[in-house]
């Protein structure tokens, strides 16, 4: 009897791994760019509603004060000024108005009402936890760097102790070991971080996903001031006192893209 083998048609072994290893290398070099693009959507959105909570809040805050509070930077500053002197790394160490008459106590803006409206604002967040000092150690925030360690940071190392202090000189308690140590920080109900600048809401910054990362400036840890006029309605902007880190945004510049 005579047996007739058909042949069959396939993959072999070494055509399966060919194959595999160029899905691998395909992978490898579109996986990456997409996953990032995802990690950025998520962020926006997380900022998007962090930024509508808090501007939520500062409205109700505002009507339960009863009238706009004198509590804010001012949305184009009155006062013009001269710096009269400045240390080695040219920042301004004194300064005058243009007249030569001292610096008034209102500079950036009026806060006279700043505790009593900092209380209103509180009391419309859903805090659940305050650290009052110590936050890192105490669990209310991650290990944040500080606005003096990004400027050495994004040096890549070239900038001494000494002029990252000077450079932060006037944003000094957002500086690492005070965020860290000695502020006051709150965290939110639904894991928002809120993080007034000296206890007041001129300046304050908010972390948008709380203690899950990146934790940085610029990605998920964003600056803001209440800015007016005598004239118009409180606004929350882009604040100051804040470098992004190396491939993040500025509040600014967020706050442009969420509404494209």
């Amino acid at each position: 009897m005579k047996h007739h083998f058909e042949k069959k048609n396939g993959f072999t072994l070494a055509e399966v791994l060919i194959t595999l290893g160029v899905i691998g290398v395909v992978a490898a070099l579109t996986l990456p760019p997409l996953i990032a693009n995802y990690q950025k959507q998520v962020l926006k959105e997380q900022f998007k509603v962090a930024y509508s909570l808090m501007q939520q809040a500062w409205r109700k805050a505002e009507v339960d004060f009863g009238s706009k509070p004198e509590c804010y930077y001012w949305l184009s500053n009155p006062y013009k000024t001269v710096c009269i002197e400045r240390d080695e790394y040219g920042v301004c160490k004194h300064s005058t108005l243009e007249d030569g008459s001292p610096i008034p106590s209102d500079i950036n803006g009026p806060r006279a009402d700043c505790s009593a409206f900092m209380e209103s604002i509180k009391n419309n967040l859903q805090i659940i936890k305050t650290c009052k000092g110590n936050a890192y150690r105490d669990g209310c925030i991650p290990a944040y760097k500080g606005f003096d360690t990004v400027k050495q940071s994004n040096s890549d190392g070239s900038m001494s102790d000494e002029e990252a202090a000077s450079l932060a000189l006037g944003c000094y308690s957002f500086n690492e070991s005070q965020i860290r140590n000695n502020l006051t920080i709150y965290v939110l109900k639904n894991g928002i971080i809120f993080i007034p600048y000296l206890s007041f809401p001129t300046l304050f910054a908010i972390d948008v996903n709380g203690m899950k990362g990146p934790n940085k400036w610029g990605y998920d840890l964003f600056s803001f001031q209440t800015k007016s006029s005598i004239k118009s309605p409180l606004v929350l902007s882009g604040g100051g006192c804040m470098d992004p880190e190396k491939g993040g945004v500025s509040t600014s510049t967020m706050l442009s893209e969420i509404y494209k």
